[in-house]
């Protein structure tokens, strides 16, 4: 057996109820972590493994931390990867109902139009997910409703859900419905018609931090404030009973804004809905522009996490410390996966469409409704795991492969470099994780 290259752990510290020092060691290839004696880690880390016991053994075997000593794990582990996107029992298709959104955010890549996806397009919609249903076994159909903004197109989501859910109900699959939305048209009617009528189970709404800071980005494409609304909109559904929704708020930071987060945790626990609600804090990225630029550096971004998430537990949210397992990067890598918009345009990307930077015809398209898939186009980003394998990508020796995945094939395309932040802050994330069972 060999320590497995696939692990993070966190720095030595006593623990106050043993007097013994103690670590927390982490396996990313099965993503589950483990309190473990200093002593103990230090014969794992000299691989002097018979001066351990058996059962300590098979336990961190079982965790994948001791794997065979001939095994290639970047082998394995791709391989695992590969089959998890072939084997995919759910179905995931995006629908972006229109071109339009209200907002006019500084940091977007795309262009905005007022087109709604066409009625002839939705029943090719419809179709084309009959035949993917029809082509191997599922178990859910999940529905992604994404932008511009998909509540200014509510009227196409009103006609397409009913044919869907027709479609699931025929196939035997059960449906999972998400929006993700500015949540500036978020009201209380449109919320009820969201969960009740449109089957929808999870709405994640982007606010960039209090007022002051929100504001100054994420404005309409008048020039007027959007926060107080949209924050209304998010308290209120966030207090409701009569609906079961999973609400999640993301806040983008950059340069300009990151000092908003924390008074943003605060105004949100303040309004007592931090056990209601799912938070996070995601990095700008390039959408086909120059928006990370503005961003802080990955160092710089993963400090202030940590110091997120330390108000956010003193707060009484619960964050997700530590990374899951994600052997499907994104939906590009999966084989019958696609996102369809208000064109009729086919892409396995979110991030594409709209861009004016990527040309007419876009360069990321892999056909669309009327013509069907292009034969090749899906493999320009769904052949990522085999760009790791040739060794591409800084991916192929990284320890934290197996909880990202690689994180995004369209920006390593693109010649950025889009490592998460557990990357440059896992070991504090541990301590993190630790300190917090311990106030639970």
């Amino acid at each position: 057996m060999k320590l497995s290259r696939y692990h993070a752990v966190s720095p030595s510290f006593l623990d106050e109820r043993t007097g013994v020092f103690r670590r927390v060691v982490f396996p990313t290839r099965t993503a589950e972590a483990r309190i473990v004696d200093e002593v103990v880690w230090l014969v794992l880390e000299a691989g002097e493994f018979d001066q351990l016991p058996r059962e300590i053994l098979l336990e961190l075997a079982g965790l994948e931390l001791l794997v065979p000593d001939d095994e290639d794990e970047l082998t394995t582990l791709l391989q695992r990867n590969d089959a998890a996107a072939m084997d995919d029992d759910n179905l995931y298709l995006v629908i972006q109902p229109t071109a339009w959104c209200q907002l006019g955010c500084g940091y977007c890549g795309q262009e905005h139009t007022p087109k709604l996806m066409s009625e002839d397009d939705q029943l090719l919609v419809v179709e084309r997910a009959r035949k993917k249903l029809s082509a191997k076994p599922y178990k859910t159909l999940e529905l992604s409703w994404f932008g511009a903004e998909p509540l200014a197109g509510l009227k196409v989501m009103r006609s397409l859900t009913p044919e869907l859910l027709k479609l699931a109900e025929e196939f035997g699959v059960a449906y999972l419905g998400k929006v993700v939305t500015n949540g500036l048209t978020l009201s209380a009617q449109v919320a009820t018609q969201l969960v009740r009528e449109l089957c929808i189970n999870s709405i994640e709404v982007t606010i960039d931090g209090t007022a002051k800071y929100h504001d100054a980005r994420r404005y309409t494409k008048a020039g007027e404030s959007t926060f107080e609304r949209i924050y209304l909109n998010v308290i209120d559904l966030a207090r409701r009973s009569d609906v079961n929704v999973n609400l999640t708020i993301r806040c983008n930071v950059d340069r300009r804004n990151y000092e908003g987060v924390s008074p943003l945790i605060k105004m949100l626990a303040d309004a007592g809905i931090q056990d209601r609600i799912s938070f996070y804090v995601a990095p700008i990225h390039s959408w086909g522009n120059d928006a990370h630029q503005e961003s802080l550096s990955n160092e710089e971004f993963a400090t202030w996490e940590i110091r997120w998430f330390a108000e956010m537990i003193e707060l009484g949210f619960k964050p997700a410390l530590l990374p899951k397992r994600r052997p499907i990067v994104c939906f590009a890598v999966s084989p019958n996966a696609e996102l369809v918009d208000a064109n009729g345009d086919l892409f396995n990307c979110t991030e594409v469409s709209y861009v004016p930077k990527y040309g007419r015809p876009n360069i990321y398209s892999i056909g669309s409704l009327k013509t069907g898939e292009t034969p090749g186009k899906r493999a320009k980003l769904g052949d990522f795991n085999q760009r790791i394998a040739r060794g591409e990508y800084q991916c192929h020796t990284c320890k934290m492969l197996p909880v990202c995945g690689g994180r995004c094939p369209k920006l390593w395309q693109e010649g950025i470099v889009p490592c998460p932040t557990p990357k440059f802050n896992i070991e504090n994330r541990l301590l993190l994780k630790y300190a917090e069972s311990r106030l639970s």
